[in-house]
């Protein structure tokens, strides 16, 4: 049975434990008056008697609770949301919540300086019909299947503020801890063993992932090889020399590095090798004439094991800079990867990525693209698309994991062919603080509650 969208408000009758419907709902949702069902919201249920509305009109979408059951069932608050019937159990919902660290008792910023982050994600709820809100691990109680969260809730005068309320464990879980550090802390590794042990309760992109080893479930799969660059682990001077004599460009990355931190770009030149990185106060190149002395200088700080060595490709520019795509993808509520946003990275001057913290700039994809390659605009496009698309699926079948948003970075050769460089399961959403992507921004917060919904069967 489908659910039923509703507006909910609460009855102040202590002593009774009932839900109120207009005769239309208790019709679709087939209850008779004074019948006992269970009623349930996230984690948590209670018993009910069903009460019918005599008062209201066929059109009336009213439903009210008494103030025991909102208590009991630990109902955050009243408007638009959802009814479902599964069985003898009457469901309210979704709850959905995003789990993060850092989160405080202040209500100014409650999830310190990233709360601006999370109050753009959870202006999403509006018209969704779902209890949104943030909370981290050592807010649960497992006893009790409740949790002490953050809700974003309208102001009388208008805006929003935040607001602490206790409810129940949610339907669906969204994994935005910030960081692998975070990730390994243990109330946040014992947090997710005791999710993992509970019935219906899935949670989406989960953890970060290492450059080397989505490389390794792509590569040998024929459905999307084709877009990914030929890379090895644990760089040797023998295995540079191999790589120098098949591409005039190569790369190093750090396995598990993340925002462009530590990617050298190695380049064969009359008369030697450049290389170009950047080390935190600006870039760098320097100039060797022998493989040798170059991979020495490169590890001489740093550990072969932690890095990958892979093929360079000479992608398209703009105006003289090297761009790649990042291409934010979602699963909508079909189940269905979509592209909600895709932007151009530029790179900055003498900068070896396109991150904007290293200079770079952001472009709109289809402005990039229309300037590029004009009549072909469209043909380039739908090819990053659909390459997009497989490469997410496949990622998806792969780790055998939710994932309902993946960041893909990606770029296109002189030749027109696609490539795929890096997966990010955690994507920032820098991209979408150009002012042109204002409407993806909207689209891809919009996507990840309609995701959410699918997840949570509502």
């Amino acid at each position: 049975m489908d659910s039923i969208t509703v507006r909910l408000r609460f009855l102040s009758y202590p002593q009774l434990a009932g839900i109120v419907l207009p005769p239309s709902i208790c019709q679709q949702l087939q209850l008779r008056p004074r019948q006992q069902i269970t009623l349930s919201l996230g984690k948590r249920e209670t018993m009910a008697t069903v009460f019918q509305d005599k008062k209201a009109g066929d059109n009336s979408n009213v439903v009210k609770l008494t103030s025991s059951i909102k208590e009991e069932l630990g109902v955050p608050h009243g408007g638009l949301i959802h009814l479902k019937r599964d069985g003898d159990t009457l469901r309210i919902g979704p709850a959905i919540g995003i789990v993060t660290t850092g989160v405080q008792n202040n209500a100014a910023k409650p999830i310190g300086p990233r709360s601006s982050f999370f109050h753009k994600l959870l202006l999403a709820q509006k018209g969704k019909g779902v209890f949104y809100f943030i909370f981290s691990p050592a807010d649960v109680n497992w006893e009790r299947n409740t949790v002490s969260a953050w809700f974003l809730r309208p102001k009388k005068q208008g805006g929003y503020e935040w607001k602490k309320l206790l409810t129940a464990l949610p339907d669906v879980v969204y994994d935005r801890i910030p960081s692998r550090g975070a990730e390994k802390l243990p109330h946040v590794q014992q947090f997710k063993l005791r999710l993992a042990n509970l019935r219906n309760l899935p949670m989406f992109n989960q953890g970060f992932f290492n450059k080397w080893g989505v490389h390794q479930l792509l590569y040998p799969n024929p459905e999307v090889n084709e877009y990914i660059p030929e890379t090895y682990t644990t760089p040797s001077l023998q295995l540079m020399r191999t790589m120098l004599r098949q591409y005039p460009i190569v790369y190093l990355k750090p396995k598990n590095g993340s925002l462009g931190y530590g990617i050298i770009k190695v380049t064969q030149v009359t008369g030697g090798y450049d290389v170009s990185y950047h080390n935190g106060s600006g870039n760098v190149k320097r100039h060797f004439k022998s493989i040798s002395a170059l991979f020495q200088h490169i590890f001489r700080t740093r550990r072969q094991s932690a890095y990958l060595i892979q093929q360079g490709i000479n992608l398209c520019t703009y105006q003289n800079r090297p761009f790649d795509f990042r291409v934010h993808l979602h699963k909508n509520q079909a189940n269905e990867w979509v592209v909600s946003c895709m932007a151009a990275k530029v790179a900055g001057a003498g900068s070896v990525t396109t991150h904007v913290r290293t200079g770079g700039m952001v472009i709109p994809g289809e402005e990039l693209l229309s300037h590029l390659f004009r009549k072909q605009k469209s043909l380039i496009e739908e090819r990053i698309r659909n390459a997009s698309i497989r490469l997410a699926s496949a990622i998806e079948d792969a780790k055998g994991v939710y994932l309902g948003e993946l960041g893909l970075d990606m770029g296109i050769d002189l030749q027109g062919n696609v490539w795929m460089f890096e997966a990010n399961s955690k994507p920032g959403r820098s991209i979408f603080k150009h002012a042109r992507l204002k409407e993806a921004d909207a689209v891809s917060r919009n996507l990840i509650v309609d995701y959410s919904r699918y997840l949570a069967n509502f």
